[in-house]
Parts: structure tokens; sequence; C-alpha cells
């Protein structure tokens, strides 16, 4: 009999550091690729220095709790998603979105400091309006 979802991961594998380094090391991975359009080499490493730093951040997200097994699981699957890229042009359009897919399933935010945000300390500011990423992080 298969083991259900929710115990399907050790309780020393939900540690929030290891999550959010196979993050970032998928991330890279993600971003050697996009790399090898010279046109918009600039362009990905900018990327790269925005987000890959906040992906870490994310270790210290939702107060440092580990995560849970459907974060944990959610981060994998986004983690598997983009590891089936082989288009580099599509390695650049998911480097700006990769980040946010991980910072929403561990219930942090990339574009903030590390512990800034609606599920830790206040924010200092609420996202734009116009932000798809508003309801999910839970501001009405």
């Amino acid at each position: 009999m298969p083991w259900p979802r929710s115990g399907r991961y050790a309780t020393g594998v939900n540690d929030r550091g290891e999550v959010t380094e196979r993050a970032a090391e998928a991330y890279r991975a993600l971003a050697d690729l996009a790399e090898t359009v010279e046109d918009e080499w600039q362009y990905v490493t900018d990327l790269v220095d925005a987000y890959l730093p906040s992906i870490r951040a994310l270790a210290e997200a939702d107060g440092g709790r580990a995560p849970t097994a459907a974060q944990i699981e959610a981060v994998d699957e986004a983690i598997a998603e983009i590891g089936l890229i082989a288009d580099p042009h599509r390695a650049i359009d998911w480097l700006s979105t990769f980040p946010h897919v991980v910072g929403l399933a561990l219930r942090g935010d990339v574009d903030r400091p590390a512990g800034d945000g609606p599920f830790g300390e206040p924010a200092a500011t609420e996202p734009d309006e116009d932000s798809p990423f508003r309801i999910l992080q839970g501001y009405r």
C-alpha cells in the first residue's frame, strides 16, 4: 500500500533551508540554460542577481517554520517542471516566474526582504493593487 502524501517525507527532510537550497540549485541550472542566448545574457544575469538571493532568503519566510509536506511537494513539482525545459528562450521566461511560484509555496515573497510580509512580521508596504499575488498573499 502506498504511503499517504502527507507522510511521504521524513521529518528530517522538512527543513526549510534544504527545500530552498534545492530550489536555488534548480534556478541556477535554469539560468545556465538561459545564458546560452547571447543577446539576453545581461538580462539573465540581472534576473539571477535579483532572484537567487531571494529564493535562498525564503528559508526564513513564514517565521522559519518547517514547511509542510504539501509545501515541499509544491516546490519539488515546480523544480521538476523547470527541469523539463530544454529551450533557452523558455528558460528566460521562467527565470522571473519560478521564484514567485516557490515564494507562494513557502508563504514568502521574493520581492521583499526575508521575514517582511503578511505571514511574518507586518509588511512595510503592501503589494501594488494590480499585483496578481495580492490575494494569494492574504491582502484584501
